[in-house]
């Protein structure tokens, strides 16, 4: 096969690729930058489609932090996670779900003073069915002493400041909003107008 060339004219075959004008051309040259240009172009393309999916997918809770479930402390090596209940405000009532938040120790922290009833919070999440639990199983942990024994079974919970005496639903499987790091100056959730809730 002959492709022109400017004023040369390129042969290609299985064997080699040749100038007409005598110029040898080694062996797979002219096919690596285009191996690379594909490559480039299909790894850019797969990651707007993906950005561009999550997007799609991304959906914005208004509500209030009703607890924390109390895990490990934070570490520095490898990955933290963090899961709340939050009570999710939508045009036909409100709904308890659990949000679910997976970050590095460098990555923005959800901030402490949002464990507070009185406040009333906009974020983004994605809905994850493969996290959806009960309050009961999420919550539960187990005590052993020093030695390496079974001591109690409790329900590691912190209430948020200023949640009423309400009772929670321990057996219900919990809807779950997986969040997603961001990158300073941004932030994970604002405060909203308490106005903005249900009455």
């Amino acid at each position: 096969m002959s492709v022109p060339l400017g004023n040369f004219k390129l042969a290609i075959n299985s064997n080699s690729a040749q100038l007409e004008k005598g110029y040898l051309l080694p062996r797979g040259r002219v096919r690596t930058p285009v191996a690379i240009f594909l490559l480039l172009f299909c790894a850019t393309t797969a990651t707007n489609s993906s950005a561009n999916s999550t997007k799609q997918l991304e959906t914005e809770l208004t509500g209030k932090f009703v607890a924390q479930v109390d895990g490990p402390p934070l570490t520095g090596f490898g990955s933290n996670h963090q899961s709340y209940v939050f009570e999710m405000y939508s045009p036909v009532g409100s709904q308890l779900v659990r949000l679910s938040y997976t970050f590095f120790i460098y990555e923005p922290q959800l901030p402490a003073a949002a464990l507070d009833y009185s406040k009333l919070y906009k974020l983004t999440a994605i809905k994850n069915d493969a996290c959806q639990d009960t309050l009961e199983k999420i919550s539960k942990r187990f005590v052993f002493d020093s030695h390496g024994q079974f001591v109690e079974m409790k329900y590691a919970l912190t209430y948020a400041k200023n949640f009423p005496s309400l009772t929670l639903s321990w057996t219900n499987p919990l809807p779950c909003y997986v969040l997603s790091p961001v990158r300073p100056p941004a932030k994970i959730l604002t405060e909203s107008n308490p106005s903005s809730g249900p009455q």
